[in-house]
């Protein structure tokens, strides 16, 4: 039979056809096809079907690919390929097509019914923005929105995108024949680049504040300074002063002096310290993906020891 129609597809499609040399490939092929489908190779038997289909493009082979991609999970495809062998133009009334196109036209009315549906709806956009929407590798039109979308059962992901907004994406189980709402939620982007600053200790902000006013003192008591030394150069020149002065003045003033000498030191001394114990304790803090640890020392009543404390 299988000879036979190969023979006569000539005849029946009324159009130029393949070689003696393809025919005889498509002929093999399509053994192969049915051997390893009964062997349940299906990945292999698709092939071969194939193969043989687009050679041939009759029932007879259409009817073979329709079965294999129908026992893969293909129902969309099967009931395609199963339509084409069906719409197939038997005019001559080959006998092997006319059996093949009855057992396609059954293959489809099958499917029909046991193919499920996605009903996808999209929201969070703007009007006039329409997002591009896929299942699998399939696009849905956009004029198919919110209606009934076949799929083929299973897992399906569904995947919405649109200028200017992240990509909303779900993963559902599709049963056969049923019809499944999907809604997809369209969001602005978010920077998902980690943060890959330094993780400043809180010491070395301390220090520095530390070091901020210690330098502001060092500023005040300076000018203080300054102005007594000038007081002290103008009216007392040689540690001795004027008439004009009592002696619990002059030893103000010379208390005067020497704190506000003493506090500029100081506090110069502190402020330098302080800013550059932070600017340690930025220039040398771990980044913040990186694992840090400390010792904490602590001390009871009795007995004391040290812990140690960080991200590992």
């Amino acid at each position: 039979m299988l000879t036979l129609a190969f023979a006569s597809a000539a005849h029946a499609q009324g159009a130029k056809q393949p070689s003696a040399a393809a025919k005889d490939t498509a002929r093999t092929l399509l053994l192969d096809c049915r051997d390893k489908f009964g062997k349940n190779d299906l990945d292999g038997a698709l092939k071969s079907c194939q193969g043989a289909h687009s050679i041939m493009g009759v029932p007879t082979t259409g009817l073979d690919l329709a079965k294999v991609q129908q026992a893969m999970g293909l129902f969309v495809e099967a009931r395609e390929t199963a339509l084409e062998a069906v719409r197939f133009d038997n005019s001559a009334n080959n006998a092997a097509f006319s059996q093949a196109q009855a057992e396609a036209n059954k293959i489809a009315q099958d499917l029909e019914k046991r193919i499920p549906s996605l009903v996808i709806t999209v929201s969070g956009l703007p009007d006039g923005t329409t997002a591009r929407v896929v299942v699998g590798s399939d696009e849905v039109p956009p004029a198919a929105l919110s209606l009934p979308f076949r799929v083929n059962p299973g897992d399906r992901t569904v995947v919405a995108s649109a200028d200017g907004f992240a990509d909303a994406k779900r993963t559902i189980k599709v049963p056969e024949g049923q019809t499944v709402p999907v809604e997809l939620v369209m969001k602005p982007p978010t920077s998902d680049k980690p943060d890959t600053g330094r993780k400043i200790p809180v010491w070395a902000w301390a220090a520095g504040g530390v070091g901020v006013l210690g330098a502001a003192g060092a500023v005040i008591f300076g000018i203080d300074f300054a102005d007594t030394q000038e007081r002290v150069e103008r009216d007392c020149p040689n540690n001795q002063c004027g008439p004009s002065y009592t002696a619990e003045e002059a030893q103000d003033l010379q208390a005067r002096w020497n704190r506000s000498l003493a506090l500029t030191v100081v506090s110069a001394t502190v402020g330098a310290a302080c800013i550059g114990a932070a600017v340690f304790g930025i220039v040398t803090a771990p980044k913040k993906t990186e694992q840090t640890a400390r010792i904490v020392p602590w001390i009871g009543r009795d007995v004391g020891g040290a812990i140690i404390q960080g991200s590992f």
